[in-house]
């Protein structure tokens, strides 16, 4: 199915949250509503669009749940961002190294849109976000910031060179505690959070680049899931 949202430049958003905050939103172009018999597609207050009516059968083939909610957005793609964009803004961009759980990203994506991330860069390795299971867990934040796929090596280099700083999430005991860095001396920032088994890459690593860690009062749990650790660094960052 991948191959085809590349070929097609389409993806699919499913579930009536998703769809409705996604047509709330306007970050991506809807081109058609696919519903199940039965479902009145005018409680989600859609615009012009053509809305095609399906048997149960033929939407649950097009279906990714288990439990289907009777309504599916066709999509179009947003284009990537331009590096040159992206290194003259200010404020904070969430990089994505190897993060392999669509679950995941997607509560990632729109916990980065939360908080005004000025934009995401997806690094090799790491689940397509147009993935249907990204784009629900993202629950209609897909679109709403800017992207670009890469690799992570090259990019953070170039936004460096633009007088961006980079920090690492890193729950190793060389890394500073979150709490000690003062984000407001950071007005330029990437923060890299890594996969969700084997953290940041050591290649990303280096002398200018500051790894962060968040301590925790028990030893009870080896360390907090990516989602949930993105989420703190985020809220710190931002305040």
């Amino acid at each position: 199915m991948g191959k085809y949202r590349k070929k097609e430049q389409l993806f699919l958003a499913e579930g009536s949250r998703c769809v409705e905050q996604i047509l709330e939103n306007g970050a991506v172009e809807v081109i058609e509503l696919l519903v199940e018999d039965g479902f009145d597609a005018a409680n989600l207050n859609p615009p012009s669009l053509p809305v095609y009516s399906l048997s149960s059968d033929d939407f649950n083939s097009l279906s990714d749940t288990e439990t289907p909610q009777g309504v599916i957005a066709v999509c179009r793609i947003p284009p990537e961002a331009d590096l040159r964009y992206l290194a003259e803004q200010r404020g904070l961009l969430v990089a994505f190294d190897e993060i392999q759980d669509p679950g995941n990203l997607g509560t990632m994506i729109r916990t980065a849109s939360w908080f005004e991330s000025t934009g995401l860069l997806i690094g090799e390795g790491t689940v397509d976000m147009f993935h249907p299971k990204v784009v629900r867990s993202t629950a209609g934040a897909t679109g709403t910031i800017p992207y670009l796929k890469g690799d992570l090596i090259e990019l953070l280099v170039n936004l460096e060179e633009s007088g961006y700083r980079v920090f690492l999430l890193d729950a190793s005991d060389a890394s500073v505690e979150l709490r000690n860095v003062n984000p407001e001396k950071d007005k330029k920032t990437v923060l890299v959070v890594g996969n969700e088994a084997s953290g940041v890459q050591s290649k990303l690593f280096g002398n200018k680049r500051t790894a962060v860690k968040i301590e925790g009062k028990s030893n009870r749990v080896e360390s907090l899931n990516a989602a949930v650790a993105l989420s703190i660094g985020l809220y710190h960052f931002q305040n």
